[in-house]
């Protein structure tokens, strides 16, 4: 068993799979392999800036996100949206583009949980 408080945890600037840079977008590995010894999956406390838009992205994992505060749009490249607050869930199929905007005046946080892929 192991115990942090999030803030324990470095708060970086976030880069999409492609190695791009998303601008006032930050995330904590809040549990991982590397620190926590957790092999099957990783859970990231992502904080968008006001004002601030993840572009259209995808990856080999699904995606379970809890949204912890703040007003955002999750959408897709079909069309698809859906805005969220405090409590809601999103899950994100596996390969699914997907991008991340926040609508609201202050920060939107949220966690996010990824498995590790099968190598």
């Amino acid at each position: 068993m192991r115990k942090k408080n999030y803030k324990q945890v470095e708060n970086k600037p976030a880069v999409l799979v492609d190695g791009t840079p998303v601008e006032n977008v930050y995330v904590r590995w809040l549990i991982d392999k590397e620190h926590d010894g957790a092999n099957n999956f990783a859970m990231r406390h992502f904080e968008i800036k006001p004002k601030t838009e993840v572009p259209l992205h995808s990856h080999p994992q699904d995606h379970e996100i809890y949204i912890l505060s703040g007003e955002g749009k999750f959408y897709n490249d079909s069309g698809m949206e859906e805005i969220v607050e405090n409590g809601d869930v999103i899950y994100i199929s596996p390969y699914e583009k997907h991008g991340i905007t926040n609508i609201g005046k202050t920060d939107f946080i949220f966690l996010c949980l990824i498995p590790y892929l099968k190598e």
